[in-house]
């Protein structure tokens, strides 16, 4: 494990000095008292004197300035590593904000490759990057170079979506805050890594409206896309060099890049199979990197966090800042989700190999940054869920649950091998007995026989209506099937295994049954 520890300001790049410092004056605070109380017993000195006393209180009171905080690191870390033997997690970044200074930075577990996980390790922080883009856009505004409120038509004359009326009142706002009447249910075309940012958005005007626009919240990734675009567009800059000038070069996020393509030094990233980390290198969307492609670490995301919790830290005026930072539909600001009357904002990202929380606390002037290089989907909803719940609870003063508590990703997975194993056994005794079917249906009348044969088709069809039924209402407007089996295979390889495993050999089982009764 790496870690920094920072009472007071931040150690190595950000302030190298704060806790030496203090760690010498605890030093100088101790060799003055002994040399006191040296002199006072070589002089055989009874009388009392308050200097040494005051001393020792000021030493107290300094060593235990970080206690003060309510954080007990050592359960923080305790937490954080029995969280990552629960779900199996190879790697995690922290950092810990408060008072606009980083307290906290460590890194826990492999990046891969014989490295270890540092909080300067990079990763792709998925979704995370909408807050980039959404910042981006609002430094624009300020510039006077866009208007929020203006159609995205002012900026990109041709965007189209399917319906005409629509194409021209959708806004920046509209895109901003999710709520433009476009989601994934409404856009079944499956773009290849290579589009580039224009060809995605053009490809728009195949995209159906599932809402009117601006009546509903509907998470929508494209929409990112278009104001990537638009910011492409309005600086004359690519997006990359954008972020870089506007965002990353100002608050000193050294190690972090908008062009995924150029950072050498991606750690490997995890998807799972049946409970295992499985090691994968992650194809990169060119059209998508400000939607959630852009590559930071943990002590970088805390200074952007820092800057967030600063009214924008010169990066927007306190005006803009607050505009940023109101709910709208769905608690939904521009790029942030924020709960509780301000007191919670946060956004997170998922990508397939990675993992990213970044939470801030205004009310307590406290933020943390959790990244992983564990992407799978159910990772993203059971580990990443408890994980982020039990260093919230830390960070702010609280006792977390126990770690016991709850689902374990690496157990559900076995239990899926387990599940998969037996079904591979079943199917594999029902395609021996076919060999006997002919004289086990020969009696049979034709009604029984046809069913007999039905069955090897209602069963899987009945079971895959189900899966995508209950997937669909999980997932709402953001469903889309042929999305959704393009995703399984690298998101969920053995949740698609599973669905391959459960229904493609009772297919081929009644096309042999079909076969035989034609035959007979």
């Amino acid at each position: 494990m790496s870690s920094r520890h920072w009472p007071t300001k931040c150690h190595n790049s950000i302030h190298d000095g704060g806790y030496d410092e203090k760690f010498r004056n605890n030093l100088h605070h101790k060799a003055t008292l002994d040399r006191l109380t040296a002199g006072s017993s070589m002089k055989k000195n009874l009388n009392f004197s308050p200097i040494p006393f005051l001393l020792i209180v000021l030493s107290a009171l300094t060593s235990a300035s970080a206690s003060a905080r309510g954080i007990d690191f050592a359960v923080l870390d305790a937490t954080i590593s029995d969280q990552m033997d629960k779900h199996g997690l190879p790697g995690v970044a922290l950092a810990v904000i408060e008072n606009d200074e980083i307290i906290y930075a460590k890194g826990y577990g492999s990046a891969g490759d014989g490295l270890p996980m540092t909080s300067r390790t990079q990763m792709l922080i998925g979704s995370q990057s909408k807050s980039f883009t959404a910042l981006a856009i609002a430094q624009l505004a300020e510039q006077g170079k866009l208007d929020l409120s203006a159609p995205v038509q002012t900026y990109v004359p041709w965007f189209r979506v399917a319906d005409e009326a629509a194409s021209s009142s959708i806004t920046l706002n509209h895109l901003l805050h999710h709520t433009s009447g476009l989601s994934d249910s409404g856009f079944s075309v499956i773009l290849s890594p290579k589009t580039t940012l224009e060809q995605a958005v053009r490809s728009l005007e195949r995209a159906q409206l599932t809402a009117p626009v601006g009546s509903k919240h509907q998470y929508f990734n494209l929409g990112y896309c278009v104001l990537s675009y638009i910011i492409e567009t309005v600086s004359g800059q690519t997006y990359a060099n954008t972020v870089q000038k506007q965002i990353l070069t100002p608050l000193g996020m050294a190690a972090s890049t908008a062009d995924p393509f150029t950072a050498a030094e991606l750690p490997q990233g995890n998807t799972r199979l049946f409970g295992f980390s499985i090691p994968r290198r992650e194809v990169i969307p060119v059209y998508s990197v400000g939607a959630g492609y852009i590559v930071s670490t943990a002590e970088d995301l805390a200074r952007y966090a820092i800057a967030f919790l600063d009214d924008g830290k010169g990066m927007v005026s306190p005006e803009m800042m607050q505009r940023i930072l109101k709910p709208g539909l769905g608690s939904y600001g521009l790029g942030w989700y924020i709960y509780e009357n301000g007191a919670k904002i946060v956004h997170g990202g998922a990508n397939q190999t990675f993992r990213t929380e970044l939470n801030l606390y205004p009310k307590s002037s406290r933020a943390f940054v959790l990244l992983t290089n564990q992407g799978y989907q159910v990772d993203h909803f059971i580990s990443a869920a408890q994980l982020s719940a039990s260093v919230e609870a830390i960070v702010l003063g609280k006792t977390p649950l126990p770690v016991s508590q709850g689902w374990s990703v690496r157990w559900m997975g076995w239990g899926l091998g387990l599940l998969v194993l037996a079904l591979i056994l079943l199917h594999t005794r029902n395609f021996l007995s076919l060999r006997n079917w002919k004289d086990r249906t020969r009696n049979l009348t034709p009604a029984k026989q046809a069913f007999d044969v039905a069955i090897s088709f209602i069963i899987p069809t009945a079971i895959l209506t189900v899966v995508f039924w209950q997937v669909s209402a999980f997932y709402g407007n953001r469903f889309n099937l042929l999305a959704s089996l393009a995703y399984m295979r690298f998101g969920l390889p053995d949740v698609f295994i599973l669905m391959l495993v459960g229904t493609l050999p009772d297919y081929i089982q009644g096309i042999v049954k079909v076969v035989l009764w034609h035959k007979a």
